[in-house]
């Protein structure tokens, strides 16, 4: 949804990631970057990749929610 959220090289970017049901919502750096409903799937296993690139993560939180945020 959005270009240039991505924060330069080097830097932390945070994401926030909202799964219920058969919808989900990302933000990136505070930013909403994609919004999808009526997914084939409601549930199943995370997965963590890279496109391409080296990456690293850090402070992965999984918490139980029931709505999406707004």
């Amino acid at each position: 949804l959005t270009d240039g959220t991505e924060k330069p090289l080097g830097e932390w970017n945070s994401m926030h990631i909202e799964c219920v049901k058969n919808s989900i919502k990302v933000w990136l750096n505070g930013v909403l970057v994609n919004y999808g409903y009526n997914a084939t799937a409601q549930k199943g296993q995370i997965a963590l990749q890279s496109e391409g690139a080296e990456v690293e993560f850090k402070e992965v939180m999984v918490t139980p929610i029931k709505t999406l945020s707004k």
